[in-house]
């Protein structure tokens, strides 16, 4: 049975919340492809307790906002839940959910501004991984949304840039008939290409070993199993702000927890006097140090462990005192146990760099009620299309 639904903002997950009229009463519900605004007859498809799952059937008013998808899988796959949406919308509800998520954890903070535009709205990941089957037929493209043990075969996609699909349709011509399960293509914007083979129990390494990247004049080289953001175009504008907000001297000493191949570090290193990174990946750890000695910074050094484990109150009491700690976690968040190291060490300043405004709140509830405040915030659209946004956060300490 259809119901009629009004949408009228979005969830933190992406998906458009409205209210609709069931047997049971009224009901929020949660809906894809759709625009807060919008008025449409949907079917229920899951009911869970004091929401509804929907499939938008029919709209009854559409958005001013709306636009025809560029892509023709749009309805399938996972990767572009918001093709559907002008631009400008995009950013302005992006903006919308981080708003929502401070104001829901009661965080204090300046106006947030506009969501920093992505230089590039298609072609400006440097990651994809295509899914491969063999039987019935063989098979190439992508996962469907929430059904991981499915594909649904891709004729193009527009995350990458042009030739990283080609690229993926010549190897499943080649490989028709192994058991070839999924290809990862890694790019960067200096023309390095990585390819990984996997199958059910081995990993190939193709192309690049070592992949190399810069951001401004600040080179990296990193191995293919290692992160680094997939929208390298926007990194750039990501990485400057957080180096505006470290407003360095060259007296400080800076941490920079969850480090990888210590992009962050590196890149402000050379306005402090001291950089110490912490990453729980050895991996990572080693391209971070060889980082730090391609570029010439011998008072950069990093440290492999778990931050939990790691950054501890003994750890701060054992090493020079942090003037700035620059965190950049999982989409989790950081634990309570290592927001309460930050607060032991008492530096003058934390950056938090974020993918997950939910978690970000909820971290700076913890970090505020120790005695820091949110001076300033940015966010950025790393990935057009989607509803992430990523948001740097100074927050500076209480006298």
């Amino acid at each position: 049975m259809l119901r009629q639904a009004h949408f009228t903002h979005f969830h933190s997950g992406g998906r458009a919340a409205g209210t609709a009229e069931t047997d049971t009463g009224t009901k929020t519900i949660y809906a894809d492809h759709a625009i807060p605004g919008e008025e449409a007859e949907v079917e229920i498809v899951r009911r869970q307790r004091g929401f509804r799952q929907a499939v938008v059937r029919r709209l009854l008013k559409a958005s001013p906002d709306r636009i025809t998808p560029f892509c023709p899988h749009s309805s399938i796959c996972g990767g572009c839940n918001w093709q559907h949406m002008a631009y400008p919308a995009q950013r302005y509800w992006k903006r919308q959910i981080l708003i929502d998520a401070l104001a829901k954890y009661e965080i204090d903070t300046p106006p947030v501004p506009d969501v920093a535009p992505s230089p590039l709205q298609q072609g400006y990941r440097n990651k994809s991984e295509y899914a491969f089957a063999s039987q019935p037929e063989p098979i190439f493209g992508f996962h469907p949304k929430e059904e991981a043990h499915k594909i649904f075969e891709c004729d193009t996609c527009f995350l990458q840039p042009p030739r990283v699909h080609l690229m993926a349709k010549k190897v499943f011509e080649l490989t028709k008939g192994l058991p070839l399960q999924y290809l990862q293509i890694r790019t960067t914007t200096l023309g390095d290409t990585c390819c990984i083979f996997g199958f059910a129990a081995q990993q190939y390494v193709v192309g690049s070993a070592r992949l190399t990247e810069k951001i401004d004049s600040i080179a990296f080289e990193y191995g293919p199993f290692s992160f680094f953001q997939p929208n390298p175009l926007q990194a750039v504008a990501l990485y400057r702000q957080i180096k505006r907000y470290a407003g360095l001297s060259g007296s400080e000493t800076v941490y920079d927890l969850y480090t990888g191949i210590g992009s962050i570090a590196c890149y402000i290193a050379d306005g402090a006097k001291e950089v110490i990174g912490i990453e729980g990946n050895p991996a990572a750890v080693l391209d971070a140090k060889e980082n730090a000695k391609i570029n010439g910074m011998a008072h950069v050094r990093f440290i492999a462990g778990d931050i939990l484990e790691t950054f501890t109150s003994d750890f701060v009491d054992r090493n020079p005192k942090a003037d700035l700690i620059i965190l950049d976690p999982p989409r989790s968040g950081t634990l309570i146990e290592i927001k309460k190291a930050i607060l032991y060490a008492a530096p003058q300043k934390i950056i938090y760099v974020s993918c997950n405004p939910v978690s970000l709140a909820w971290d700076l509830k913890q970090l505020c009620a120790g005695g820091y405040r949110v001076t300033a915030l940015q966010p950025f659209d790393m990935f057009p299309h989607t509803h992430h946004v990523e948001t740097v956060c100074l927050l500076e300490k209480l006298l």
